[in-house]
């Protein structure tokens, strides 16, 4: 009893020394700790006073671009009034003649549509601004012979920091829009070594200044991405800079656990301010440094008591561990040893010492209670995964990046490319009036045991039940053809196995549309559901909703018409250019006649490669050609609808 009273005893006296230790580990970690806080506070602070430098460079140097623009602009408009030539017209030659003339380095034509219709930077042209705040701008620009700026902003190819001006010519539809890089023009302005200081030298002395401080960088955040003003080319993630700005504040620790580098919002001294050129905008600070100060202090703290304890107590240690050895820590490795095996799968492995009554007993009688336990509710989680799985398909889960449906959460998404299908029932409300409630759901449930297995063949997965209709996800455009094809083929037999017992055969209309969506939950903490949710969605009920117009089994829309890898070998044909419900821009729709009869098949392919010629002219806005290939359509098939439908597109 004595013996074990002085092991307790110096148990309790190890144990106060390594609680000594690590308390003032832990002290001294969080002294130098808060040092470091502190002076990274003062670096932000400093960053942020070198960053107000840079305002009131950028704030002169975009005054110094309006008033130049607003000379030079209205001369570019007045030239183009003397040479009576149209921004269209221009050649590229012309273009850059005109940029070298008058010191600018990109010019830009914008029409009513918001459309870049002529600029000298190809990779700009054609493009289109959605509506919001900057084409509200723009609508203030249009005819008001005045020049205005809308500050700078980031261009979405290079990164750059790039001031732009407009000119909206009195009776013109079109704007005149100038760009020029910040960077140049600020070695051309007022701040000319100051930006040369700003750019290489400012920041980099935070560097050398702090021997902990790796790096710094500052970061502008527009709708082109956040890009570093001091490293041309180099942005932080989109995740990242969403993440400073909605809690102001972003840490990331490095691999090696030493470095770190923390995100901050930066707020301009002066406020937001109409018309400023940065203060309207989110800028993030950027602060890598060495954490290793305050974990080198613990570790040589930690290794000095350490070394004095081996010292004084080894015999004691030695005699101790012999005890414990025997009584304590064998039938613990031994419990260690079988928790092991059971967490490898082996739920049938005995459990040793259950007859000791001590703690020891105690515990290997809970360890055998545990096994018993996890047995029965790995039996019941497998039945639950099963049933769980024919509501939440597992390829849902795969695209979401998660493994089991316990690690799906409410607000869970991804973006993904793919195609949507939808099939439906034609006139199902006047089938169902003649059954049952108990023959509707057999009725459904027959019909769609035949379709399910047709669609997860050809790799697709149901994303839901629309009351008799279907939804369904694919990978590929050509997959959910084929899929599609199938499905008509399923029902030509479904429908002769109802032919024989006497009911009357049912007709399905299939529509396809690819893009991209997003997949996720929506619902709340107590009720969740996977769905889809995008336009092209829509667009693909709509398609299958024009299947009843057109009187055709399968359409698909021109999105997944260009995703097929070899539409030719297909038989398929353009049956319209229409605006579907809820949309402005029109969409070619397709008609897929390859389970129609032979004799469709064949009168249909005598104007396929015609209809097709004519819908391409169609996209080129050539009305003659177009109207000529329906016309060669209607001579070999009179009344064709599809020619019948895309001539009416010509006008």
């Amino acid at each position: 009893m004595k013996r074990k009273v002085g092991l307790f005893l110096l148990a309790v006296m190890i144990a106060v020394s390594l609680g000594a230790t690590v308390v003032v580990s832990l002290a001294m970690d969080r002294l130098v700790t808060h040092l470091q806080a502190q002076e990274l506070e003062r670096l932000e602070a400093s960053l942020s006073d070198r960053f107000a430098i840079f305002e009131t460079m950028l704030r002169s140097q975009n005054g110094r671009m309006h008033e130049e623009m607003a000379k030079v602009l209205p001369e570019i408009a007045a030239e183009l009034d003397r040479t009576g030539r149209k921004p269209e017209d221009l050649s590229k030659e012309e273009l850059e003649a005109l940029t070298k003339k008058y010191g600018v380095e990109h010019i830009y034509f914008i029409n009513r549509a918001f459309t870049v219709f002529q600029t000298n930077l190809p990779s700009d042209m054609n493009l289109v601004f959605p509506k919001g705040d900057f084409t509200q701008f723009l609508d203030d620009v249009f005819d008001s012979g005045e020049v205005m700026s809308d500050g700078v902003d980031l261009s979405s190819v290079t990164g750059t920091l790039r001031t732009y001006s407009y000119f909206g010519p009195r009776d013109k539809d079109y704007i005149i829009e100038t760009s020029n890089e910040v960077r140049t023009s600020l070695g051309r302005g007022d701040f000319g070594w100051m930006s040369k200081f700003f750019f290489e030298d400012i920041f980099a002395d935070a560097v050398r200044s702090n021997p902990y401080v790796k790096d710094v960088d500052i970061f502008l955040v527009t709708s082109a991405g956040a890009w570093s003003l001091l490293r041309v080319g180099e942005k932080l993630t989109p995740g990242l800079a969403e993440a400073v700005a909605k809690t102001d504040r972003h840490e990331v620790t490095g691999a090696d656990g030493r470095l770190v580098t923390n995100y901050s919002r930066y707020v301009s001294t002066g406020g937001v301010r109409k018309g400023e050129p940065v203060s309207k905008m989110l800028v993030i600070r950027k602060i890598t440094y060495d954490t290793g100060l305050a974990h080198e202090a613990v570790v040589q703290v930690f290794t000095s008591a350490m070394v004095v304890l081996a010292l004084m107590l080894p015999v004691v240690f030695w005699i101790a561990s012999r005890l414990l050895q025997r009584h304590l820590l064998d039938p613990l490795f031994n419990l260690r040893g079988e928790a092991g095996a059971i967490a490898g799968g082996n739920l049938d492995q005995a459990i040793a010492n259950t007859e000791r009554r001590d703690e020891i007993g105690q515990l290997a009688k809970s360890f055998a209670s545990m096994r018993d336990s996890v047995r029965r509710t790995i039996l019941d989680l497998k039945t639950t995964n099963l049933s769980i799985e024919r509501f939440v398909p597992k390829a849902f889960l795969a695209i979401m990046g998660k493994p089991s449906i316990v690690d799906v959460g409410l607000g869970d998404n991804k973006q993904r490319d793919m195609t949507v299908l939808f099939s439906d029932i034609r006139d199902f409300t006047t089938l169902s009036e003649k059954m049952t409630p108990d023959a509707n759901f057999a009725f459904i449930n027959a019909y769609l045991e035949r379709m399910g297995p047709v669609i997860r063949t050809h790799g697709g997965f149901i994303d839901k039940y629309i009351g008799d209709a279907i939804m369904a996800l694919f990978e590929t455009a050509d997959d959910a053809l084929r899929a599609s094809l199938d499905m008509l083929e399923t029902l030509d037999r479904f429908n002769a196995d109802r032919g024989t017992s006497g009911q009357e055969p049912i007709a399905i209309g299939v529509g396809l549309n690819s893009g991209s969506l997003m997949m996720g939950t929506i619902g709340e903490q107590h009720r969740m559901d996977g769905t889809v949710i995008s336009d092209t969605v829509n667009l693909a009920s709509r398609v299958e909703s024009l299947t009843k117009v057109y009187r055709m089994r399968l359409l698909i829309s021109q999105y997944t018409y260009e995703q097929l890898s070899d539409p030719a070998a297909r038989d398929i044909r353009p049956i319209d250019v229409v605006i579907v419900k809820g949309k402005t821009r029109p969409v070619t729709i397709y008609e897929v006649y390859e389970r129609d009869a032979s004799a469709d098949r064949a009168t249909k392919g005598l104007t396929r490669d015609l209809l097709l010629r004519g819908v391409e002219a169609l996209s080129r806005h050539d009305t003659t050609a177009a109207r000529q290939s329906f016309l060669q359509c209607l001579a070999l098939a009179p009344g064709d609808p599809a020619a019948t439908n895309l001539m009416k597109s010509c006008a």
